[in-house]
């Protein structure tokens, strides 16, 4: 009997779980886009856009993802985690009418801020949803379950995009932030924010439903406990920079957050039709774009369940050491082609990539989030979510305005040695620093004098 109760609540999680995450699908799809279009842009007379241009249009969608984290933060903790993650339908809905009615790169611009808007939101709240729902020993895989989203949302776009027009390709992107919305306005709030909320019969209520098990008390007052212990002191911002614990928390996750998007996976996602067009391959560009992205999905689907099994530390030590020497393999073949008169061989790009997809999908891919959901306290996690996910923007930002200029002065190959030293300092601090936080209460320091502000 308890066997059966036990898999209805855990069918329960994974499903709300999975329908919170469309939104980061929705979300990575907007991310990724324009990708398949960089190439087409420069030639379709309603926009005639330099690489320049192409390369302003890309960067765009961080001015959105840069503010929205933040706000998207105080919104979870004001409105709730529930119409936060859900306003990243209707957001991207609005975005895509707008570009398929006016058929300009100023609209094209908007659009791509809204979409950074969207992206703020569904990757700062979406996995706080996902943690709050979840039970501690399956949280991490439920958390992972972010980077699936979010390849699956870039292969979609690559996928269509390489083969539909222009009006087709946004015709395939609009029914899923609809479907999205639909389906997610049926799901429920989180118990810790009716807890925060001071709702304490809802929260049981929610519980109970994802436990499915009316024998909820001592979770139910575990949970409270932690929110009276972390909402005491009404000032989060003093919580999140004065506590010592919940300050270590933040410096990591932002170490991690420049890790993850100062490595590459921005340009990889934005420019891979590009980055592939000025290397030897045996397919068109599109068509390997389209298998990295598919790899990508593939490893995340794997990766799922890794941190749970072998912990959030040791995954991304060898997620970083593995990135290092994946760009530091892939730039060597860009400098061989580029700077050399040798005859540059496919396989080390090849490898190269591939290591890069293994590597960076068991860590930095899917911990980020998981992380932020798990690290801080409830009054905090909204806060400092809001503000790694807006760090990360500008990472993002920089990362993305740079590649084109590096490139047109030194080369693909510069572009992949800098991600890969990002990668080799960033595991190297966090062999330092990071403490384990796999099968914990969410919030858990990671010693009790941490919790004590200094």
């Amino acid at each position: 009997m308890f066997f059966g109760q036990f898999n209805r609540g855990l069918v329960r999680q994974i499903v709300i779980s999975t329908i919170c995450q469309l939104s980061v699908f929705v979300s990575g799809a907007a991310y990724c886009w324009l990708e398949p279009l960089t190439l087409r842009l420069k030639e379709d007379p309603n926009f005639m856009m330099t690489t320049e241009g192409v390369s302003w249009l890309i960067s765009m969608v961080e001015f959105g993802a840069v503010v929205s984290p933040i706000l998207a933060g105080y919104l979870s903790d004001w409105y709730g985690r529930k119409p936060t993650v859900l306003s990243v339908g209707p957001i991207c809905v609005v975005s895509w009418v707008m570009a398929i009615l006016w058929k300009n790169k100023w609209v094209l611009g908007i659009m791509r801020i809204l979409h950074g808007v969207a992206i703020g939101i569904g990757y700062t709240v979406a996995p706080i949803y996902t943690a709050e729902i979840a039970d501690p020993k399956l949280r991490g895989a439920l958390s992972g379950t972010f980077q699936i989203a979010v390849c699956t949302g870039a292969l979609y776009v690559f996928w269509t995009g390489a083969f539909l027009n222009y009006d087709n390709f946004i015709y395939t992107s609009l029914p899923i932030p609809i479907l999205f919305t639909i389906i997610f306005s049926f799901c429920p709030e989180t118990p810790y924010f009716f807890l925060m909320d001071g709702k304490t019969d809802k929260a049981k209520e929610v519980l109970m439903y994802f436990r499915d098990s009316t024998d909820v008390d001592e979770e139910i007052a575990q949970m409270k406990a932690a929110v009276e212990e972390e909402t005491s002191d009404s000032s989060s911002w003093r919580t999140l920079f004065f506590d010592r614990g919940e300050r270590k928390a933040f410096i990591i996750v932002n170490i991690v957050c420049i890790a993850k998007f100062m490595t590459g996976m921005p340009v990889i996602a934005n420019y891979a039709v590009e980055t592939f067009s000025m290397a030897s391959s045996f397919l068109p560009p599109e068509e390997m774009s389209i298998i990295l992205m598919g790899m990508l999905a593939g490893i995340a689907v794997l990766a799922t369940f890794l941190s749970d099994w072998f912990g959030r530390k040791p995954l991304l030590l060898v997620s970083c050491f593995g990135c290092f020497i994946a760009h530091l393999l892939t730039g060597l073949y860009y400098f061989i082609h580029e700077k050399t008169s040798y005859e540059a061989q496919p396989w080390m790009m090849y490898l190269g990539i591939v290591l890069y997809c293994f590597f960076s999908d068991i860590g930095l891919g899917p911990l980020l989030q998981t992380l932020l959901g798990e690290m801080f306290g409830v009054n905090t996690r909204g806060l400092a979510g809001g503000i790694t996910e807006g760090m990360g923007g500008v990472w993002c930002f920089i990362a993305l305005k740079a590649y084109s200029p590096v490139n047109q002065t030194f080369g693909v190959y510069m572009n992949f040695w800098f991600f890969s030293c990002v990668s080799l300092v960033s595991g190297i601090i966090l062999w330092v620093m990071l403490y384990e936080t796999a099968g914990k209460t969410i919030g858990k320091k990671e010693d009790k004098i941490d919790k004590s502000p200094s």
